[in-house]
């Protein structure tokens, strides 16, 4: 089966304001001809589209296919401009609109989801399913004053890159990964080797500040109500310590009260990849239902 790999590497020029824009990846899989309607896998936070390189090879026999690198992350442009997930949403729409897909299923991860729900919100018929695993931007009082305290001072300019040359390397990232699994023998070299490639790229440093120095511009709350009412999933690993499942839901079913969840035992932040087949056979039974 394909793993995401190098030789299917696609690229597109999304011009996201009037003089600025960014150079974007994306890879495709599956038969162009499915009669089922088209997935968009989007990676969370630091990610890259190899992060569903579990998840993919498990569906592309039968639906059609993409993964796309958000911008700022993965291997697409880094440019020094405000990222927020109203900024993810709008890269959402420019790729559909570059594939010609009028309605699209999207299983996002963390931010990828956050910012998968910000793209329904505004145009919720381009949205057949929403499959939210894990996903950041409602936090309720889960966020404890030593993480606040934290995400305080990375914002401040200064420790913010003085922090950033901390971990934009492996032992940094590796320390960063590994609270996110429960399987921690998944967190190996070749994982910490393709979170750690991006953050040497010039312009790393802008995207991957900003959800500590503005992290307003990475939350949900302002959505509710929220104008998506269609079918939404909520998959989420047990053992999530960062976004506790039992205080976390419950924010999300009052942004979306109609979506279902499901609690994936021995599995953390990083659920598709840490638990790919409990999450794959999931997802699985949620395609079908859809069918």
């Amino acid at each position: 089966m394909s793993n995401p790999n190098p030789s299917n590497d696609r690229w597109f020029i999304w011009q996201f304001a009037e003089n600025q824009e960014a150079r974007i990846r994306y890879q495709e899989y599956g038969p162009a001809d499915s009669p089922f309607t088209p997935i968009l896998f989007l990676h969370g936070y630091g990610g890259m589209l190899e992060h569903w390189n579990l998840n993919i090879p498990a569906f592309e026999k039968r639906y059609r296919i993409y993964a796309m690198d958000l911008i700022g992350f993965g291997q697409s442009g880094k440019p020094n401009v405000r990222y927020s997930l109203e900024l993810f949403a709008a890269q959402i729409e420019a790729f559909l609109h570059l594939k010609k897909l009028e309605k699209i299923i999207v299983v996002g991860h963390s931010m990828g989801a956050a910012g998968s729900i910000v793209h329904a919100h505004l145009n919720p018929s381009a949205i057949r399913a929403l499959v939210l695993a894990n996903p950041s931007g409602l936090y309720g009082d889960s966020m404890d004053g030593m993480a606040k305290a934290f995400f305080g001072l990375v914002g401040s300019p200064l420790i913010g890159e003085v922090l950033f040359a901390a971990f934009a390397n492996p032992v940094g990232v590796s320390q960063s990964l590994t609270p996110t699994y429960y399987n921690q023998k998944k967190v190996d070299l070749n994982l910490v080797n393709q979170f750690s490639r991006p953050l040497q790229d010039r312009g790393a440093i802008f995207s991957y500040l900003s959800p500590s120095k503005r992290p307003q511009d990475f939350t949900l709350d302002h959505l509710k109500p929220c104008n998506y009412k269609g079918d939404a999933w909520l998959v989420w690993g047990a053992e999530d310590t960062a976004l506790p499942p039992h205080k976390i839901i419950p924010e999300f079913q009052k942004l979306l009260p109609q979506a279902g969840a499901f609690i994936i035992p021995k599995a953390a932040h990083c659920i598709h990849h840490d638990a790919h087949e409990a999450f794959n056979d999931r997802l699985g039974k949620i395609l079908e239902q859809l069918d």
